[in-house]
């Protein structure tokens, strides 16, 4: 039976609109190609899941043709997603917000509550964004311009349209050239400077509209780029550097622009206004300290201009400071100094006249002089390893340290650390480059924090973090190149992350054994008490299953935060959340209020990634609402946490055996399939166009930590984006099924439902699921799994995905009581089956186009094929809106 959804008429009017303007680009440029595609669409919509039976109405194409048609079917798919856009965000009020809390606590409560929270979104480079900066640029255009049309009737908003989808569709949809580190950078900044900042400006000011001006931000905005080394060989220390500079310049280019805007608006005379002492003495004071510019001559009667010229005087003064030996003299050191001088302004200033000041301010708040806060990660065989080739030159140990039982290695670093610390300097020469280029980082973050800000770079994250060794291997680093000075200062935030579900597992015996070792609980006390954890939700879906995984990050950071009660640390969750459910991702507010008691407690940073930037933040009116909306769910949840109302499903012992058991089944089922078929590695690069996307301009990042071929060393980004590729999205679902089943045998049917009912995290979970599933198409999947040489192993391997499928579908509807996928949310069910049609055309011409790739004689030949298979690998994604 075919699936059948309703869209809104407006939706609809602005969807025929765009297919409309895209038909007259296409007749242009390629009117054969037009009637090529209108009946290939027509055919998919009325043959929903036909689809297996249609691969011959694309198998005699000519290359010629599938080009334009992938295009058009991409940017269709991309224009569907700008159009749904306008109508899936609404206005996000925290005011609305604090009502409706009201009802609950008293506002004095909610309030401080308020001041007091901390929302750290993290951006990352991981190459999930398949989308070039030409197409991100286009999206946020094209948004604007149809919003002027239909908002507002502007024909020359019109007009731009047509233009802009002309030069797209001469446009290629892939980059050729790999992508560097800093033009990842180069990205964030632009949506940064375009979206995210402007957005950030209203939240705040709606925010201190409820608590009053600021000290300290709520928002505290991070990035991984150019600080995420772990397996990135192209994130060297240079590159680390520029990075740093790079940020430091946005922002003091940023502020001396609002202050260049400023200095025309603000040209209140002295006689006219209201300007305190204080004002005229800090003017007075500047000069007298030798300050000197023509314009300030200009500016005798009209103090505000010749304070903003000084100010800017000073931060230009500035970016001269990052690369001179010597410090010049009229700059400012911190920002709290530049912060200092606006609220001088303020004072002076009416109400009604400060809202351009303000707006700077929090620019400044937010902003500081690093713009984000820069993350730097590293595997732990690469720390671990400097750390032995080191010790063994210092004659502290011999070179096979790594090898020595894990007491060993604590007690040798124990005694290491009691030492007076090294010059890492003085290392230089006298060690491999690798190791060198470890002990070199902590150098350089120490030169960030002295000549930029103490906060440009703060956590220090160790990837596979598996023992107590492995963190006390950074703290030796750290003290040697000064970041940690016992007593005194502790200006990194060892952080480590757990991956794998064994890993997740460890983690309480892990700090407990660490809070016991003498330095590290003094570091710890110089922390103000206070220990980052990063969890990871990729990898540990790659190593378990999604249920799996996420169960164990519930049950690891219950047990964290039971222990940091215990020995009096407070433990700072950061969670490593990707765009895709496989690897953690899902709306925000619903994880936020699905976490488990007190896990949150006013501290949430989480990651940013790829595709999810561009979806949450590229148009501002969308970052406002995310923003908005995180800061409420973080708001509310806080007050839950402080005020100790605590969800009976956390302490529910009954319902904790339930989830125990599904969690068990479904990852035995997971892992017997994943790493228990020999057959399935095989499987996996034959059914999947992993080969493919190994090869596609992504992100600077390699596809693997190493060379090695195995599953294990596969990140968990391409090991999803394949499986999203071949409509399977295999990682999202299986086992969950096998697990459901088992619990429904042993406890039946109504513990199921009323779990679902009454525990946040199973019931979040569970939506995340069902959604993922409505985007599967197994027959897409089989004319995939025709790749397969072996067919015996193909015919098992596919028959228990399938039976799996169905089980979890079924078992999934059983549970929530509905009769089929996403009833319950039929606007979002409406927007999947829309683009179905469209991804099952791009879908068939990649199998096609694969099947000519493996039978080309020549290399010209493949490139060309190549690069049409990458663009349908750009279009599924488009039309999925993730990858991985």
């Amino acid at each position: 039976m075919r699936d059948h959804f309703e869209v809104s008429k407006e939706l609809k009017r602005e969807i025929g609109f765009v297919l409309e303007e895209l038909l007259k680009v296409i007749d242009h440029f390629n009117p054969k190609i037009k009637g090529e595609f209108l009946r290939l669409r027509e055919i998919f919509k009325k043959t929903r899941e036909g689809s297996l039976h249609l691969s011959h109405l694309v198998h005699n194409l000519s290359t010629e043709e599938v080009a334009p048609l992938i295009k058009a079917f991409s940017l269709y798919l991309m224009l569907i997603n700008i159009v749904e856009e306008r109508f899936e965000v609404r206005e996000a009020s925290l005011e609305r917000e604090i009502e409706r809390l009201s009802e609950e606590f008293d506002r004095e409560d909610i309030v401080e509550t308020l001041r007091s929270l901390q929302f750290r979104p993290v951006f990352t480079a991981h190459p999930t964004e398949a989308r070039r900066r030409t197409f991100l640029e286009a999206h946020h255009e094209i948004a604007d311009y149809l919003e002027r049309y239909f908002s507002l009737g502007d024909r020359e908003a019109e007009e731009a349209f047509r233009y802009r989808l002309s030069l797209l569709w001469q446009t290629s949809l892939i980059r050729k050239e790999r992508i560097e580190v800093l033009f990842e950078l180069d990205n964030l900044l632009y949506i940064l400077e375009s979206s995210i900042l402007g957005a950030l400006t209203e939240v705040n000011r709606e925010i201190e509209g409820v608590t009053g001006l600021l000290e300290r931000p709520i928002i505290n905005l991070g990035s991984w780029i150019g600080g995420d080394r772990d397996g990135n060989p192209y994130v060297t220390n240079e590159v680390m550097t520029q990075a740093m500079k790079i940020q430091h310049s946005t922002a003091i280019n940023l502020y001396i622009g609002k202050i260049e805007r400023l200095i025309r608006e603000l040209s209140i005379a002295a006689d006219q206004g209201r300007v305190t002492r204080e004002l005229l003495d800090s003017i007075r004071r500047d000069l007298k300290e030798g300050i000197e510019d023509e314009a300030l001559e200009l500016y005798r009667n009209e103090p505000f201009r010749a304070k903003l010229t000084i100010m800017k005087i000073r931060l230009q003064n500035r970016l001269i400071a990052i690369n001179a030996p010597k410090e010049p003299s009229h700059t400012y050191r911190e920002p709290e100094e530049l912060l200092a001088d606006i609220d001088l302004l303020l004072d002076s200033l009416d109400p009604i006249s400060q809202r351009g000041l303000l707006e700077f301010r929090e620019l400044v708040l937010h902003c500081g002089f690093h713009l984000l806060q820069l993350d730097f990660r590293e595997h732990k065989r690469v720390v671990k390893g400097a750390l032995t080739e080191i010790f063994s030159y210092l004659g502290i140990a011999d070179s096979d340290f790594m090898e020595l039982p894990e007491e060993e290695q604590e007690r040798v670093i124990t005694e290491a650390l009691g030492r007076e610390p090294i010059n890492l300097l003085s290392l230089y020469g006298k060690l491999s480059s690798e190791s060198w280029k470890t002990a070199q980082a902590f150098l350089k973050i120490g030169w960030g924090q002295e000549r930029i800000h103490r906060k440009v770079v703060e956590s220090f994250i160790l990837s596979m973090s598996h023992s107590p060794s492995d963190l006390l291997a950074v703290l030796w680093f750290a003290r040697q190149a000064g970041l940690w000075i016992p007593q005194k200062r502790a200006a990194i935030s060892i952080t480590p992350l757990f991956e794998t579900i064994d890993d997740l597992k460890g983690a309480p015996s892990v700090m407990e054994r660490l809070s016991k070792n003498r330095h590290y609980r003094r570091y710890l006390k110089d922390r103000g008490g206070e220990q980052e954890i990063m969890i990871g939700y990729s990898d540990s879906s790659k190593d378990g299953g999604i249920f799996a995984s996420n169960y164990h990050l519930n049950l690891a950071i219950r047990e964290l935060i039971s222990l940091g009660d215990r020995l009096g640390i407070r433990f700072l969750l950061f969670h490593g959340r990707g765009g895709s459910v496989s690897r953690g991702g899902g709306p925000t507010e619903a994880a936020i209020l699905a976490s488990p008691y007190r896990a949150i407690d006013g501290f949430l940073k989480l990651t940013e990634q790829g595709e999810v930037i561009g979806s949450k933040y590229l148009n501002k009116r969308i970052a406002r609402y995310n923003l908005t909306k995180s800061v409420a769910a973080l708001l509310k949840k806080t007050l839950y946490d402080r005020f100790e109302i605590e969800n009976p499903c956390d302490a529910n012992e009954f319902y904790n055996r339930i989830l125990q058991l599904i969690s068990d089944v479904s990852y035995n089922r997971y892992r017997s399939l994943v790493y228990g078929d020999p057959d399935f590695p095989t499987y996996f690069k034959e059914a999947t166009p992993i080969e493919f996307i190994a090869r596609l301009n992504l992100g600077s990042r390699p596809s693997k930590r190493r060379g090695s071929d195995s599953i294990e060393d596969l990140r968990a980004i391409p090991w999803v984006f394949a499986w999203t590729q071949n409509r399977s999205i295999m990682p999202a679902w299986y086992g969950v099924g096998s697990g459901l089943e088992a619990a429904l045998k042993e406890y039946g049917r109504a513990p199921l439902q009323n779990l679902y009912r009454s525990c946040p995290f199973f019931k979040t979970t569970l939506d995340n699921i069902e959604l993922i599933m409505l985007k599967v198409d197994l027959a897409i999947a089989k004319e995939y799994n025709d790749f397969v040489t072996n067919r015996e192993v193909a015919e098992r391997i596919f028959s228990q995905i399938m039976e799996e499928f169905e089980r979890t579908k079924s078992m999934v509807l059983l549970v929530k009581g509905s009769r089929r996928l996403m009833e319950r949310d039929p606007v979002l069910r409406n927007s999947i089956l829309l683009r179905k049609p469209y991804l099952t055309a791009l879908n068939l011409l990649q199998i096609e186009l694969i099947k000519k790739y493996r039978q080309a004689r020549y290399r010209r030949q493949r490139e060309r094929l190549l690069d049409l298979i990458h663009s349908t690998i750009v279009g599924i994604a488009q039309g999925l809106r993730n990858t991985g």
